[in-house]
Order: C-alpha cells, then structure tokens, then sequence
C-alpha cells in the first residue's frame, strides 16, 4: 500500500519525541491538513494545444521535528484528486487524475512579537506521483522539490494550527502520454516541468 511508507516514518518521527523534550527542542508536531491545489497543463497530442489540470481540493498530513531552536526537519504527504479535460479527434475527454507528493524538508522559524506566533520558511525535496485509472499509462512517477512559508500558532499547550503555502514542481518530460488508450494517447505532460500551487490550514497536535 501507498500509506506504509507514511505510517512507518510517522512512527519513527514520534519515536523521536521523548529526545526532542530531554534536549530543550520543542515538541513534535503532527498536523493533517486539508487545502487547495492548482496550477499544471497537459499538452493535446493531436492539436498541440494545453489543457489545464483542474483545480481542487487537497489533504495530506505533515509531520515536523525539532532539531534546533528554530529549525524542523519535515515529512510531507499531499493528495490531490483532481481531472483534465482533453481535446481529441472525437470531441473532449475528462480524465481523472490522481498527484500525490511524498516530500522530506527542513523549516526554519522566525522570532515574532508574540509568542504565540510563529512564521516560517519552508524547503522539501520528494517523489511525485501521477496516476489516473483511464489509460496503458497508470502511474508515474518524478522527482520533485516544494518552497513554501506561513505561521503556526499556538492555541493551547499540546494544539495549535497552522496555515501554509506551497509552490511545487515536478520533473517531467513529454516523452510519453499519460492519457493513452486503444486509439492511442492523447495528450502528455507538457514542457519539461510541472509547476503547481496549494495553500493548506492544519490542525497541529504537539506531542
């Protein structure tokens, strides 16, 4: 399953929690999200024509340990499941597709005029998953690599929330279709790059 990888390094983060409060460091964070992705095109194979990917709804989990005073290291997990409408020969198709981003990135925080506030920076490297359920092409996937910023806040001793906002790119080629069938494919990720957006609110859960 696409989850174990998740679950197995969720577990090994929170592991690190009792170390993280004997060395003065924070708190581990666990923090599900839900957002807002966007951003990205697929190129028709037939007219050379771009077709956005569309817009929706993401959610995902973000697990953050100190390893000093104001840096984290971060394990990211972000789905979206979202369609393309493509133009054919025989009229536009929509087709399903599933990104899913596993990234690993380190935060650092800034010192604010509240305590309770917290902004920061963000930076993930990972893998890019890609994957629809129409097609001889069902999954894929890149390299990819994510900025991003926001604020945590602290609401309680052991909850907060926290609001971020994500660029991500993907490293991808058009040297295959994506979307292909028994007429042949119909269109491919275009250029050499993938670039999208999200913005997420979390719950935050200190440990």
């Amino acid at each position: 399953m696409r989850l174990r990888p998740l679950i197995i390094v969720t577990c090994m983060l929170c592991a690190a929690a009792p170390l993280a409060h004997a060395q003065g460091r924070g708190s581990v964070e666990i923090a599900p999200f839900i957002g807002y992705r966007f951003g990205g095109s697929v190129t028709d194979y037939y007219y050379g024509q771009s077709h956005s990917i569309n817009a929706s709804q993401s959610e995902g989990l973000i697990v953050s340990v100190p390893i000093r005073y104001a840096d984290s290291v971060e394990l990211l997990f972000s789905r979206q499941s979202t369609n393309v409408d493509v133009g054919t020969i025989t009229g536009t198709k929509r087709y399903p597709l599933t990104i899913n981003y596993w990234m690993l990135g380190s935060v650092h925080e800034f010192t604010a005029q509240s305590e309770r506030v917290h902004p920061f920076l963000a930076a993930y490297l990972g893998i890019a998953d890609l994957s629809t359920s129409q097609g001889s092409i069902t999954s894929a996937s890149r390299f990819s690599a994510a900025i991003g910023g926001g604020v945590k806040f602290d609401l309680a001793e052991h909850v907060g929330a926290r609001l971020d906002a994500r660029a991500y790119y993907v490293f991808v080629s058009t040297s295959g279709g994506m979307f292909c069938g028994g007429g042949g494919c119909s269109a491919s990720f275009s250029g050499s790059g993938l670039l999208q957006g999200e913005g997420t609110a979390s719950l935050v859960i200190k440990l």
